[in-house]
């Protein structure tokens, strides 16, 4: 029978999640506190325990809840994937179970788990249906630096020996001068994309909680910050989780010699993979660029119980992409002040 707990109170499970050999950041109660403390979500895990022994399996989810969105239960907001940390089917069909009664009893508009797993038959027998697939990349580190190197398409290779020729200057670090200069690109980034920022209070609490295992990369003109990278290093994996870069001063874009930089420090410290993150199939660019690392691709699977259906019809996507459409054009045209601002209001619906 499976139980409910409070990852972030409970020791058991940040026992739990250092001895599985399938855990990322995103179980770690780092990553759950940041969210908590970020966006207000209550952070709960679903576990397999005998009584009075240690955990054997869990998924860790963030209770939503939004005036505007609705209630729902999510594995987890703003992570690009959370695979359940299951051995067994019949405790991964005993949690899904436990996760769809809540659901039912407590008005949840639905459940949402992001599994990286190959076959998803368990999670199709418990009702979950596939609402949003997504590519994955990952780079295997274990290789020389000089055959990683190698294996960059020629034009990123161009690029980083360039920037490494030049008279930037890259610095490495965590506390609050460098979260802020990240920021500061990030909102110039995310005005091109047409997209709000993250609120400062994110970054600020992932450097907070999550400690050494988060680093802040930038490349720096003058002294003035041109470019940045927030990486994250757990247990030998390394993520590249945001990059920024100034539209006007790194038009040349420099910026991609921190993505570099980052794997030879992280080498230097262990680390065997890179995971670089979902991507939107649509987004062909994006996808092409991660590729030309070297990077394998696979998908993400972000699963949905109950199916969407009345919430979604075909009717409303005109819409949507209509609404989506319009804020790319008019997110561009905003100050930074206004845009920072949209970001605070905006993402703890949207999780």
């Amino acid at each position: 029978m499976s139980a409910r707990l409070d990852p972030i109170r409970d020791p058991r499970w940040s026992d739990f999640v250092q001895s599985h050999p399938r855990s990322s950041v995103f179980h770690t109660v780092g990553w759950l506190e940041a969210l908590r403390r970020t966006y207000g979500f209550a952070p709960v895990a679903y576990t397999m325990a005998r009584p009075g022994s240690s955990l054997e399996a869990g998924i860790p989810f963030c209770e939503v809840s939004s005036w505007l969105t609705g209630r729902r239960l999510v594995s987890l907001p703003f992570s690009d994937h959370c695979e359940p940390l299951t051995e067994r089917t019949e405790d991964l069909e005993d949690i899904l179970a436990s996760a769809r009664a809540d659901a039912h009893a407590r008005s949840w508009r639905y459940v949402q788990i992001r599994p990286m797993a190959v076959s998803l038959s368990a999670f199709e027998r418990s009702g979950f249906r596939n609402e949003t697939p997504f590519l994955h990349f990952q780079l295997d580190l274990r290789p020389d630096l000089d055959t990683l190197f190698g294996r960059i398409k020629k034009n990123l290779r161009y690029d980083i020996r360039r920037a490494e020729r030049s008279d930037l200057r890259y610095v490495i670090g965590r506390d609050a001068q460098f979260v802020a200069a990240y920021y500061r690109l990030h909102v110039m980034t995310r005005s091109t994309q047409g997209v709000p920022p993250q609120p400062l209070a994110w970054f600020r609490n992932l450097a907070d909680c999550l400690g050494e295992m988060l680093d802040v990369h930038l490349l720096l003109r003058d002294g003035t910050p041109i470019a940045g990278l927030v990486t994250i290093l757990y247990r030998g994996q390394l993520m590249w989780k945001y990059s920024a870069s100034d539209p006007v001063r790194d038009r040349a874009g420099m910026g991609k010699s921190l993505m570099w930089r980052s794997i030879c420090v992280a080498r230097e410290r262990g680390a065997t993979s890179l995971d670089m993150g979902r991507c939107d199939p649509e987004n062909v660019g994006l996808a092409e660029f991660k590729t030309r690392w070297g990077a394998r691709r696979s998908e993400v699977s972000y699963l949905r119980y109950p199916e969407a259906t009345a919430d979604r019809l075909p009717a409303d996507r005109p819409r949507s992409q209509w609404v989506a459409g319009a804020a790319k054009s008019i997110i561009p045209r905003l100050p930074p002040s206004l845009l920072a601002m949209a970001g605070r209001l905006a993402y703890r619906h949207v999780a």
